[in-house]
């Protein structure tokens, strides 16, 4: 298949082109005070952040996914390889993101390797959007989604339903669809029945979308950074905000990392290029390739 196809299907499939607030600026400027990934970055990728960042080659002979794009990822590339992930940088241990180097650009280009990423139109996706997925996982029925983080396409990052299982039966159905590689933990155990239980995949333990979720009747809620390592003051201050209004609400937290809760959506993305002709696989990041 040609690049310039699967680029235009995959633009399709995710609204890329109708995104314009999923705004990746303030963390690029910190991470690269020498604003070298210009000199790589297709035409128009700045300001929109989803879509095609590096192009490769011509035609695409093999495609991966990933949840977060690494140094050592793209060191395993074939030539020719369509790289697809979510995040446009990594998210290094301790939860901390961090950029791509430069000799890491240097070799998408000598290997022809292109990369692209959709974030806020994968968060948001009535197919494949991580929170969907592992509600759909965790046996909740009639899902209510809410809390966009691009507005100007369908859909929310977040998502609300009854389940009829206890808190340990979540935390168990969550292991099993993640694996056993990702910690899955209680954070927080306020009563034995789950009840209504909102799903808000990767960063989501945030008082803001927890406010959202306690509108509507939230009793337990499922998301990746509750109990997050990330040694930045400003994250951990909200994660201590939203920890303690789910413990003034009563709300029980289940946690499976950012990693492990974005890491669904990346196998069904390899299965996606299957289908259209082209050999995929998805390439683990960390916790696992450690």
């Amino acid at each position: 298949m040609r690049t310039d196809e699967l680029v235009e299907a995959l633009d399709a499939y995710f609204r890329v082109p109708e995104v314009a607030t999923d705004d990746w600026a303030p963390v690029f400027e910190t991470l690269y005070p020498d604003q070298y990934w210009r000199e790589y970055a297709e035409p128009g990728y700045e300001g929109r952040w989803n879509g095609l960042m590096v192009r490769g080659s011509e035609e695409v002979g093999l495609a991966a996914t990933c949840v977060f794009p690494s140094d050592e990822i793209v060191a395993g590339l074939e030539p020719g390889t369509f790289l697809f992930a979510e995040h446009p940088i990594d998210l290094a241990e301790g939860d901390v993101f961090t950029p791509l180097a430069r000799d890491t650009f240097d070799l998408l280009q000598e290997r022809a390797v292109s990369f692209y990423n959709a974030h806020a139109p994968l968060d948001q996706h009535p197919e494949v959007s991580p929170s969907r997925l592992i509600a759909g996982a965790l046996g909740i029925e009639d899902i209510e989604e809410y809390f966009p983080i691009a507005p100007e396409i369908p859909g929310g990052a977040a998502v609300i339903g009854e389940v009829n299982s206890s808190v340990e039966q979540v935390a168990e159905r969550l292991q099993a669809f993640l694996g056993p590689e990702i910690p899955v933990v209680i954070a927080a155990r306020a009563r034995d029945r789950a009840g209504r239980v909102a799903v808000v995949a990767g960063g989501g333990a945030q008082r803001e979308i927890l406010e959202e979720s306690l509108a509507r009747g939230c009793e337990t809620y499922v998301t990746g950074n509750a109990v997050s390592p990330c040694p930045v003051p400003d994250v951990q201050a909200g994660i201590a905000a939203f920890r303690a209004l789910a413990s003034e609400a009563g709300v029980s937290v289940v946690d499976g990392t950012h990693y492990g809760t974005e890491k669904p959506p990346q196998l069904a993305m390899a299965d996606w290029f299957r289908a259209r002709g082209v050999p995929a696989d998805f390439v683990p990041g960390r916790p696992e390739r450690e």
